[in-house]
């Protein structure tokens, strides 16, 4: 697995957008122009959202880690944003709730086994409200990726 979990070039912050469906655009464009993921990962992020949400109630700073599968990916990449205003996504525990995302961490990994060891790495990291306080009022991509570096010991 990548060392360097979230690169500081993958790092967004205080972005406003309307929607969730807005959000998985930006990033989904931001993928598929760099080469990271196939053209249909767009429409596959978007499904799985639907079918199964990816908001997450952790605290005053709420999170979601969408993602889709990893056929779609040709090369592994996370990305980070921090929201202008939060924004609701349908709660993944339970599906006909929202919560107010503040944080949206997307998982573009093309191995299953290192997504299931990103994804303990990044509940780690969405469970701690301190980190997630220095990062939501952080505006420096390079403080933000100081902060991720120093939280995961990479």
């Amino acid at each position: 697995m990548e060392q360097n979990l979230i690169k500081k070039d993958n790092i967004f912050t205080k972005k406003l957008f309307k929607d969730k469906e807005s959000v998985l655009e930006f990033f989904s464009e931001i993928l598929v122009k760099n080469g990271k993921v196939s053209d249909e990962f767009k429409e596959a992020l978007l499904e799985r959202e639907k079918n199964y949400p990816t908001g997450l109630l952790v605290g005053d700073i709420n999170v979601a880690i969408p993602h889709a599968d990893s056929v779609y990916v040709k090369e592994s990449e996370i990305l980070l944003c921090t929201l202008k205003n939060p924004i609701p996504f349908k709660r993944m525990d339970m599906p006909d709730e929202e919560v107010e995302v503040s944080i949206v961490i997307l998982l573009a990994i093309n191995s299953p086994d290192d997504h299931i060891e990103i994804l303990q790495k990044i509940i780690s990291l969405i469970q701690n409200q301190d980190i997630l306080k220095k990062i939501f009022n952080e505006s420096d991509n390079d403080k933000i990726s100081e902060i991720l570096s120093n939280f995961f010991g990479s």
